[in-house]
């Protein structure tokens, strides 16, 4: 993998469309993103981006704000850049190709005044979906996971 620079003007076309629902107490964000590259020899792009989050939101007790929820993220397939670490740079790569697999997480996120507790699996297709599952080339997505966090601010 060695590094070369491309001369040329490349173009990239993107359409990016956004729209949010709301049924009373839930919410359904939505956003899909079209793109294409002049040269995608060079620049190569997904053409289809998706993400998706439904999660309910209220009032729960005096000061409980309660998100529960699940997100969906998803790219087509395509050629992405691989990473070479004796140079720490990208390159062009055409023997792999990443993408088409979702990842879908399930998380809740509780807000009690200065106080915000999370927690979420992330990842939890991998629990029924086989596939490969890779963000760039020969570098997997990281497994399904707990994850649960604790953020306090110090201020009045």
């Amino acid at each position: 993998a060695l590094p070369s620079q491309y001369q040329g003007n490349i173009q990239v076309l993107s359409a990016d469309l956004k729209q949010d629902f709301h049924f009373g107490k839930f919410v359904l964000e939505n956003n899909a993103v079209y793109q294409v590259s002049s040269v995608p020899d060079v620049l190569p792009l997904p053409g289809l981006t998706l993400f998706h989050n439904f999660y309910y939101y209220s009032k729960w007790f005096k000061d409980l704000y309660p998100q529960l929820g699940a997100s969906v993220r998803y790219h087509s397939n395509y050629y992405a850049p691989a990473y070479m670490p004796a140079t720490g740079q990208f390159y062009s790569q055409h023997e792999m190709k990443v993408g088409n697999y979702p990842i879908m997480n399930v998380y809740g996120n509780f807000h009690l005044k200065r106080t915000r507790f999370f927690i979420e699996y992330y990842h939890v297709n991998q629990l029924f979906m086989k596939g490969v599952y890779y963000s760039m080339p020969y570098y997997p997505i990281n497994p399904a996971m707990l994850k649960i966090g604790l953020t306090w601010n110090f201020y009045d």
